[in-house]
């Protein structure tokens, strides 16, 4: 998985050479503190962002195979196995849990498990549907592919988690469309000439919208998956 990892960062270095960009991360470990999260929740977010980027570049790579003009850039021709590699990790974290199912089966586990589902989903769809931009580049709806990445990568989850969410009810979009809207409004407030404390009072109204929605749709009622069973030996 590191040497994966490793070359696909070699990839998108090479890539940003190309338009005389770089980027050295270096910084990160002399000013971020470390923070300790318990095993279970890096299982979880691990596996979530390895099957959400599987389900992510699999759809961009079949839309770019059927609409080759639409390639913006050569590294899209060796997409696949990129995908691929996003797929495998995400199954190694999948038998990882299955080998300990007490990660998966307690009712906070449950509990977890919305959670981190919301937000890896809230996140993506939040951030991808108020900035389309990219999308639109390669001839995708940035809504459509984002529904369906969704959809695929909750089935998916389904196969691990003992729940999944509710993707299917309209409620679940419909309040991410209005935390996307309300994001719309809080950059406008930020790129204001307002004075700060007076910006501050008017990003709290959509703040707590956001947080709103966002508790509304973790407390809307999950699908039970399939419970976890221990590795056959």
């Amino acid at each position: 998985m590191a040497r994966d990892e490793a070359r696909h960062a070699g990839f998108l270095n090479k890539a940003m050479s190309d338009f005389n960009l770089s980027l050295d991360l270096g910084f990160l470990t002399q000013s971020r503190k470390y923070t300790f999260f318990k095993p279970e929740f890096i299982f979880y977010a691990t596996y979530l962002s390895e099957k959400i980027g599987y389900w992510r570049y699999i759809s961009i790579y079949r839309h770019l195979e059927a609409n080759p003009d639409k390639r913006i850039y050569p590294i899209f021709r060796f997409f696949e196995n990129w995908c691929q590699d996003e797929n495998r990790h995400g199954d190694f974290f999948d038998a990882l849990m299955k080998a300990q199912p007490q990660s998966l089966n307690t009712w906070k586990a449950k509990l977890w498990c919305r959670f981190f589902l919301l937000a890896v989903f809230g996140t993506m769809y939040i951030r991808d549907t108020q900035e389309p931009g990219f999308y639109e580049v390669l001839g995708l709806d940035a809504r459509e592919y984002e529904n369906y990445v969704i959809k695929k990568t909750n089935e998916t989850a389904g196969r691990v988690f003992p729940v999944m969410l509710d993707v299917d009810r309209p409620e679940f979009y419909d309040r991410l469309d209005v935390c996307v809207e309300n994001n719309r409004k809080l950059a406008k407030i930020a790129d204001s000439d307002t004075l700060k404390p007076i910006q501050f009072l008017q990003k709290l109204p959509l703040y707590a919208s956001n947080a709103w929605q966002l508790l509304r749709l973790y407390l809307m009622k999950p699908i039970a998956a399939a419970p976890a069973q221990g590795v056959v030996r």
